[in-house]
């Protein structure tokens, strides 16, 4: 919303208070995390010190024989001479762990918990099925032995087959995982990975393998007939199947869904602090007949009125269908009468050439503020310089660097001396402002994911209170349902208070 870009020229200009509090008062306590998620992680024993490059293969099963996952490949890395799985998710609940390998990146293993009944069970305190209850939030932890697998030993000693040891060739190939959601596209994301080959005489290999964000390596057995892939992201099936004959060392694979964006229709904020939760604000979105933005009705907290009565209302005008070129803002004043006062209080209006902003101009009340955009790329990296002036004759320039769709170091200097830069790291979900097509004067909302960390530094002036923790609950379509921003006080590192947003979609 417009009140974002006063804030930002508040911090560059002015001197702000640094938070005092009196001696007497209590410190808000430091919110718990919002992740209510339950987690599975294995260590194990019987490893030789200072290996790397390893992976477990799992396979679990619910209690009552269902599958949960087979073959699911995670990472295990070393912690002070501890050897620990990449976390899995999993609802809370009884399970038992049916399979448990520790392999090269080859696949090959290397180390094994074996089965029951199996002529090695008895070298290792548990052997497998493990049963497994995950009754909290949080990481519930395991430990489990293994043993080393030597090539010359059969797999049957273990309780497994030739197939599940790995004792055949691979070749690798590259994945990655593309969604392109309404017009913006969000490429080499996380994901399970499904892979299924199958064998000339029927024969079937499986793996799930979580891909990370960019490209991921994932070993595959050459002397198999045909292969599949497949992924389910943001409730969008993708597969591509091959044959052996088409398949390649270090071949890419991409995997490609297409889907229609949702519509942000209400934002809900509120306050969290020592006391209460606040309802601070709310945002209503309507859209025209071609999706686009129309409107923004916004209402706010206000000493003169209960509730949250509606403050301002935006509408934006569109001489093409693609991009708006005006926002006019409008503020209304109610009173407990029902008397209803609308004034129009100012515009934004801005200047495009193609898909990129040339120019902006904004009106507000009796000040107005002009910018002068340009546009390079050096080394991949995408950079914006914004050249502001203001009424008071006051200029400045923000320099903003892209990379990968989202703004990652920016910096703001102005003829007053005062200045700020920062640097940032996101998510791999969708950012609702940047689907909403909502330009504003500081590029707010440019970046195609959300924030999750960000690093500021300040000349001239400081705020009184900055965002620590970002944290987001979100829907199966990629979009959050919540987001939760703690803030402290830059001069004490206390926590202050904490913003929690709301969102409803169509």
């Amino acid at each position: 919303m417009y009140f974002k870009s006063i804030v930002f020229v508040t911090l560059l200009f002015f001197t702000v208070v640094t938070g005092c509090r009196k001696a007497a008062e209590p410190v808000p306590p430091t919110p718990v995390p919002v992740d209510s998620s339950s987690y599975f992680q294995l260590s194990f024993t019987g490893m030789a010190s200072g290996q790397a490059g390893l992976y477990a293969i799992l396979s679990m099963t619910k209690e009552n024989g269902d599958s949960v996952f087979t073959n699911r490949k995670v990472a295990v890395t070393a912690d002070n001479q501890l050897y620990l799985s990449e976390k899995i998710q999993l609802q809370k609940g009884s399970y038992q762990l049916s399979k448990l390998l520790i392999v090269k990146s080859s696949d090959t293993a290397k180390y094994a918990t074996p089965i029951k009944q199996s002529a090695k069970a008895a070298l290792v305190n548990m052997s497998l099925p493990v049963k497994v209850n995950i009754t909290a939030a949080g990481v519930q932890s395991a430990s489990i032995s293994v043993l080393p697998v030597v090539a010359s030993e059969s797999p049957s000693l273990f309780g497994y087959t030739a197939t599940d040891f790995g004792f055949e060739p691979y070749f690798t190939v590259q994945a990655h995982v593309q969604m392109k959601v309404g017009a913006v596209v969000y490429d080499s994301l996380p994901g399970l990975l499904k892979v299924e080959a199958v064998h000339a005489n029927g024969a079937s290999w499986l793996r799930e393998i979580e891909l990370q964000q960019g490209i991921t390596n994932v070993q595959i057995p050459q002397e198999y007939s045909n292969y599949t892939f497949s992924i389910n992201k943001w409730n969008t099936a993708i597969q591509k199947q091959y044959s052996r004959a088409e398949m390649s060392n270090q071949m890419l694979i991409t995997l490609a869904g297409n889907r229609s964006a949702k519509r942000l229709i209400e934002e809900s904020v509120f306050i969290e602090n020592s006391s209460a939760t606040i309802a601070e604000s709310r945002s209503e979105y309507f859209y025209n007949a071609n999706s686009k933005l129309q409107s923004i009705r916004f209402y706010q907290r206000s000493l003169q009125v209960s509730g949250l009565p509606l403050t301002m209302v935006y509408h934006f005008h569109y001489s093409q269908p693609g991009a708006w070129d005006t926002m006019y803002r409008y503020h209304i004043r109610q009173q407990n009468t029902g008397y209803v006062e609308q004034q129009l209080t100012g515009y934004t209006a801005i200047e495009r050439n193609g898909n990129l902003i040339r120019s902006m101009f904004n009106k507000s009340y009796d000040q107005h503020t002009s910018a002068a955009v340009s546009y390079s790329v050096a080394n991949g990296i995408n950079e914006t310089v914004v050249d502001y002036l203001f009424s008071n004759n006051n200029s400045m320039q923000y320099r903003i660097k892209f990379k990968h769709g989202n703004k990652t170091e920016d910096r703001a200097q102005s003829s007053t001396g005062g200045g700020e830069s920062g640097t940032y790291s996101y998510d791999a979900f969708v950012n609702p402002y940047h689907q909403l097509g909502y330009d504003d004067l500081y590029f707010t909302n440019a970046s195609k994911n959300n924030v999750k960390s960000m690093v500021k530094g300040y000349a001239g002036s400081f705020p009184s209170a900055i965002p620590y923790r970002y944290e987001y609950v979100y829907d199966e379509d990629g979009y959050p349902k919540e987001s939760y921003v703690s803030y402290k006080g830059y001069s004490s590192q206390q926590h202050l208070y904490r913003i929690k947003k709301v969102f409803l979609y169509q």
